[in-house]
């Protein structure tokens, strides 16, 4: 679902979706007389509970699918040979206009949706604000022209709720980022008159919303995103656990096991945790010291090539419980911190914990592919995964 969701980032260096989740999550400082959150979790409200959505106590697991990003490959090719051990597919396809109006801006091939939904899983055209062309990232712009227009906002949700009608979609995955705080209540807005639109076609509304254990709404990156109203009205909330460090910041953990417990426990006092997916970060980045803030943006294969490649050691950050290596090449030193079957594992564990609704991977062709057999299965409830369990 910075999101950060990182994706592509420029042309041959770095490969950053800032999606879906996708962007960099630039944390205020915590204000030292803030009073403290509470600790009591909300009940249910307005809008579909896991029950409603897929089943009592159902936990899901959920793929993020991109084309070819560079030299990281699509995520065509782990999507079909593990379809049947997920439950949800939302592919980055779609974005839009001024105007609201939708726009392709993926490789589209309806025929892979088609496959995900006949192994059981529901598919969902992922819409986004991302330019990816010219200077990549998320159209601040864009998202306040048309979520701050009633008009344009109208036209927006109609063409959204065609779209699932017109080619048979299961839902609709929002993953609209940077919005400027000062549409906070726009963008809730949006999203309560989305739900109402799909509702009555019998559509999931799945919305990413970007990390944060404080609520700043004047925050430029989290403060457009009102998780209590975003909550009320979606039927999932993607909560995009990723790029604690990431493009626009120096090195450090993609996500960190005392962060991502940190954010969590902010989101289940304001989201009911029955409608909460964690964001699971499969990607890597390489930090040299000749460009602090710009790392490369590298797969899990990628990542043990280059280790493999200057031969170096493998650690685990004793911290942030996540591995991580460091080389030097042509002068410059490199800081590479990336996530395993290990580091997966316990950030699994947390979404038990916290009995979340389940888990989304960012994304799909990435991860180390041990998750398919031991970690996957163990959290997914669908009827292939309890067969093999």
């Amino acid at each position: 679902m910075k999101r950060f969701l990182t994706l592509l980032a420029s042309s041959a260096l770095i490969l950053s979706l800032t999606l879906t989740g996708c962007t960099n999550v630039q944390q205020p400082p915590a204000a030292p007389d803030a009073p403290e959150q509470t600790a009591k979790l909300p009940e249910a409200e307005a809008g579909a509970t896991r029950e409603s959505v897929l089943g009592p106590e159902k936990r899901v697991v959920m793929g993020f699918y991109t084309d070819q990003e560079g030299p990281v490959p699509s995520s065509k090719e782990t999507t079909l040979k593990n379809a049947k051990l997920l439950d949800e597919v939302a592919f980055f396809w779609y974005s839009f206009d001024y105007n609201g109006k939708l726009l392709k801006t993926g490789d589209i091939d309806l025929k892979i949706k088609d496959q995900v939904q006949k192994g059981g899983a529901k598919a969902y055209a992922l819409v986004h604000n991302m330019k990816l062309k010219g200077t990549v990232g998320f159209d601040e712009n864009l998202a306040h022209s048309v979520l701050s227009n009633p008009g344009k906002r109208s036209n927006l949700v109609t063409n959204l709720v065609n779209l699932t009608t017109k080619d048979n979609w299961d839902g609709i995955s929002i993953d609209i980022e940077k919005t400027p705080p000062g549409d906070r209540e726009n963008f809730s807005a949006f999203v309560a008159e989305l739900k109402k639109a799909l509702k009555a076609k019998d559509k999931v509304l799945n919305i990413s919303i970007p990390a944060k254990f404080a609520d700043y709404p004047s925050d430029l990156w989290s403060g457009a995103y009102d998780y209590a109203a975003i909550g009320k009205s979606a039927d999932q909330i993607i909560l995009m656990t990723y790029d604690e460090h990431g493009l626009g910041t120096t090195q450090g953990p993609v996500a960190s096991e005392g962060w991502v417990d940190r954010v969590i426990k902010f989101a289940v006092g304001k989201i009911p945790k029955e409608k909460i997916v964690m964001g699971l970060p499969v990607y890597s980045f390489d930090w040299g010291s000749n460009k602090p803030t710009m790392p490369d943006y590298l797969s899990y294969a990628q990542t043990l090539e280059r280790a493999k490649k200057h031969g170096v050691e493998i650690v685990t950050d004793p911290n942030a419980k996540v591995p991580q290596f460091t080389y030097t090449s042509n002068g410059v030193r490199h800081e590479v911190y990336f996530e395993n079957i290990a580091s997966l594992r316990a950030k699994m564990d947390d979404a038990l914990k916290y009995k979340l609704h389940g888990v989304a991977i960012w994304r799909l062709g990435m991860e180390d592919p041990r998750i398919w057999d031991q970690l996957i299965k163990t959290y997914g409830t669908n009827k292939e995964t309890r067969e093999k369990k």
